[in-house]
């Protein structure tokens, strides 16, 4: 059992570096579906964790040279020059089919959050390619070395596949708030086919899901239609909270602790008919910061990279 506690919505410095704490692992989604760790968000209500999806990503790493990164993938430690990191971790997050701008503010935010733990003495877990195209190899070559600071220090450029019309900000999410994680526009996300994707359960499997994670036994308490309901929406079509069998959870917890990753979006509306429950979801990942096919769409209509990442990451400063 975990005990999800309440966190103050306030940019205190506590909050900041336990959300700091929180944000080490949990980075987006790739649009090959990358699985994330799950860790808690504010709430108040307990619920039973199974194994997360992804280790831990961070432990202690020894001085780098300034221009060594480290990271962990599949969960071996891999160091090399930024170049060569980054590179591999840019052909696994979006590869060569994205557009060069994408490309290029792709590389500044991992080669940011990389920077940002390593120098915490931490090594993130990222996915990442043995092998880096062309393309790829030349996007990072043009603004390697270049990163995002807010207030002279590095940020946490979190980023996510795609998200539900706009990006959500960071204490809807991770029960803290970070001045650069704030919610934007990325219309581009409304095109795709992750946005009002459906995802149908049985009756059966949902009440598994309660049974096993939240302790309660679904038809002691109600009839199917009324397990999920009195929803509440924050930054559109995200879910603030929704009552689960009297328990108010977390759009967060729903999608990560009661259904185990099977929802793939914090964004969705749920419906029950005739045994079955339809959830309708908008984007993949956890929608805070850039959005991966945001950035791509911005770039096919000519914003540079600088542009993208300005517009995703508030009141930042690149050099």
């Amino acid at each position: 059992m975990i005990q999800v506690q309440n966190v103050q919505q306030q940019p205190s410095q506590d909050v900041r570096e336990q959300l700091y704490s929180q944000l080490e692992d949990y980075m987006g989604l790739s649009s090959t579906k990358k699985k994330m760790d799950s860790s808690e968000k504010s709430g108040g209500t307990t619920l039973k964790r199974k194994s997360s999806e992804q280790s831990s990503s961070s432990s202690s790493s020894k001085a780098l040279s300034k221009n060594t990164l480290a990271i962990k993938v599949n969960g071996k430690t891999v160091k090399g020059s930024a170049q060569n990191i980054v590179g591999r971790v840019v052909e696994a997050e979006m590869g060569a089919s994205f557009r060069e701008e994408a490309l290029k503010a792709q590389a500044v935010a991992a080669y940011t959050y990389i920077r940002y733990n390593n120098q915490k003495g931490t090594i993130p877990s990222l996915p990442a390619k043995s092998s880096v195209s062309a393309k790829v190899e030349d996007a990072v070559e043009q603004v390697i070395g270049e990163a995002l600071y807010y207030q002279g220090e590095y940020i946490n450029a979190t980023y996510c596949a795609s998200n539900a019309g706009n990006s959500v900000d960071s204490e809807n999410v991770w029960g803290g708030y970070l001045p650069y994680l704030r919610s934007v526009e990325s219309p581009g996300d409304t095109t795709l086919k992750a946005y009002g994707a459906v995802k149908r359960f049985s009756e059966e499997e949902i009440a598994q899901y309660i049974e096993e994670n939240l302790d309660v036994d679904p038809y002691d308490y109600s009839d199917p239609d009324e397990w999920f309901e009195d929803e509440e929406y924050i930054n559109g079509r995200y879910v603030d909270s929704i009552r689960v069998c009297g328990k108010r959870l977390s759009g967060r917890e729903v999608r990560e602790e009661l259904m185990e990753f099977a929802l793939p979006s914090v964004a969705f509306e749920v419906e029950y008919d005739d045994g079955e429950f339809i959830f309708t979801t908008y984007g993949y990942g956890h929608g805070v910061g850039m959005s991966q096919q945001g950035a791509d769409y911005f770039a096919q209509r000519g914003w540079d990279y600088e542009e993208i990442l300005t517009h995703y990451y508030t009141g930042v400063t690149l050099k």
